[in-house]
This record gives C-alpha cells, structure tokens and sequence, in this order.
C-alpha cells in the first residue's frame, strides 16, 4: 500500500513532464524529475527493504509525500494542480491508521493550504471567478479532509473497542487476551536489553470463605483492592491480569537483582491487616535471567512458565500461604 501510494505520486510527476501545461524551463523540470526519481527510490525501498515501523520514519514519509505532491503539482496551472489535492487524502489516510489525530491535523491544515492557495492563484489568473473558486476549495477540501476525518473517528471507535475487549471489567486490569497481547511485546524488550524475564502468579488465599462470610458484593471489592495493589506495586515494571476469579498474573521485565526484590515483597504488599476484610494472598514466581537456556524459546516458553508458576503457588498454598515462593531459571 506505501508503495503504490507512492507509485501514484511518481505517476503525476512523470505525466506533468509530458503535459503542455506542466513545468517550464529548465529549473522546474529538472526538479520534477530529481522529486520522479527520489520516488522511484522510494518504492523500490518499500518493496525489497523492511517496511517502516519506527514513527520517524513514518513522519518522514508523510513530509516526504505531502511537501513533494505539493511542490509538484504547484508547478502545473491552477486548474490542474486542484485535482492534483486529491491525493493528499493517501498520506491523510496514513496518518489515521499510523500517526494519530495530531499529525493528520498537521496534515490537513497543510493540506488546505495548498489547496487554499490554489484556489486564489486561479480566480488572480482569472481562470475562475470568485464562486467558482470558493467552490472548487471547498469541494477539494471536503473530498481531501472529510475521507481521512471519517477514517479516524472510526479507528478510535474500533481501537477503543477493541482495548476494552483486552480488559477485566471488575478491576480494570487485562484480562487473559490483554495479557497474551502483552507478552511477546515484554518478552522483545527484555531480550533486546537483556532484562530479567519475570512472571508472578497471584492468588488469595481461602477466598471462597470470604464469599461465604461476607458476600460476593464485598468478595469483588476485596479483588479490586488486591488488584489495585498489584498495579500499583507493578507499576511500569510490567502489566497485570486477572486470569481467574481471584486469580492474577503480573510480568515483568528489568533488572534481575531488582525485579527478585519486587517479587518477594508481593505477599505483604498485597494485603493489610487492618484491611475491612483481612486476606492473605500467595505467589509463584518464575525468573529468566538474561542468558539463561530458557530464552532460545522465544515467547512460547510463557505457557511452561505460567505452568511452573502456578505449581510453585501451590507450593506456597501448601506451606500456609502468605507467602513467595520463587524459582530462577
């Protein structure tokens, strides 16, 4: 799609240097053809080199299409270089799935500047008269801005649609897809920075006696109390999950000698004893320390460490709960 956007900017350059009304003189066409071959450049990048992922490079692409389409089409007449506008709607379109809505405003006020421009340059050369101007920007505005304004508002919907799909509706943490959504990103950061790989499983203890006792009302916001807990004592160390009832996964990724201290605290962070409704969580912990054999397995080994996690909460559970119990691989 990069590509044949850009196709399209290489195919109005090079049909200008054949149109009667295109560029003149030296100067003007020797810069059309510099812009027809820094796109032609441009696709072939696209096409045999890996697409661009880091946000410069996409902002760089959007000033490389929308200064480039620009400078181009100004250089043909006015009535020409008007239908020329249309194609700012592809770099408009890219800002919508790619940038967000600050760089497509950027865009668009961009955008109808030139196309502004154009218009009054056509009624100052007496090619249009005034209404027909004001209504050739408008029409050109509406048909640049109105496609990319429409995608956005519709991406936000479907994002925000598609975050809350990700989140626990009790406690507002990810839920099981939100996790596993999480942790090939986590799992990329610490290999990359040779970070300690950690995942804690979390369970309160003899819970079901809470809702025997107290309720299911005051059963859930004894949850939303340990969950918030959780998040705050995470923080920016990882995410946290609820995976079951009162069940939760947090992962981790940092310094190893760091994230073991982290870890051992989570039962007394957890939980006060002057709590409204006293509880005691237990947790197991698995650790990759950076180097370890683990990590030729890449994300899929989360699966056995959710596994010997969960084993090693149980061997916490088993020894009165209330406490850690951690394994470095």
């Amino acid at each position: 799609m990069f590509a044949s956007c850009v196709a399209l900017y290489a195919a109005v350059s090079l049909l200008m240097l054949g149109s009667p009304n295109g560029p003149a003189g030296t100067g003007p066409v020797a810069y059309v053809i510099f812009v027809l071959i820094l796109q032609v450049a441009v696709i072939v990048r696209l096409l045999v080199g890996p697409l661009p992922d880091r946000k410069w490079q996409l902002v760089a692409f959007l000033v490389f299409g929308d200064v480039g389409l620009a400078s181009v089409i100004l250089l043909d007449v006015p009535t020409s270089a008007l239908i020329g506008t249309f194609l700012f709607s592809l770099t408009g379109s890219m800002c919508t799935f790619f940038l967000g809505p600050k760089l497509l405003v950027a865009h668009l006020a961009f955008a109808n500047l030139v196309i502004a421009y154009i218009g009054i340059a056509a009624y100052v050369q007496g090619l249009w008269g005034p209404w027909d101007a004001i209504a050739a920007v408008l029409v050109a505005g509406g048909a640049t801005s109105g496609v990319p304004v429409f995608a956005q508002i519709a991406w936000l919907l479907v994002s925000e649609d598609a975050r809350q799909s990700e989140i626990d509706p009790l406690t507002r943490t990810r839920n099981r897809r939100g996790l596993q959504n999480a942790i090939e990103d986590l799992w990329n950061v610490a290999h990359s920075e040779q970070l300690a790989f950690v995942l804690v499983l979390v369970d309160i203890d003899r819970f079901k006696t809470v809702n025997d006792r107290y309720g299911h009302d005051q059963g859930d916001a004894v949850i939303v109390l340990v969950a918030e807990r959780l998040c705050g004592h995470v923080g920016t160390s990882g995410v946290v999950a609820r995976t079951g009832g009162e069940e939760f996964v947090a992962v981790l990724v940092g310094r190893t000698d760091r994230l073991h201290a982290l870890v051992l605290e989570v039962s007394e962070t957890l939980t006060h004893r002057s709590d409204p409704i006293p509880v005691t969580v237990s947790a197991g912990a698995v650790v990759f320390a950076p180097g370890s054999e683990a990590w030729t397995s890449g994300p899929s080994l989360v699966k056995d460490a959710t596994r010997a996690a969960d084993s090693l909460m149980y061997r916490a559970k088993s020894a009165g709960g209330n406490r850690t119990v951690l394994e470095t691989m």
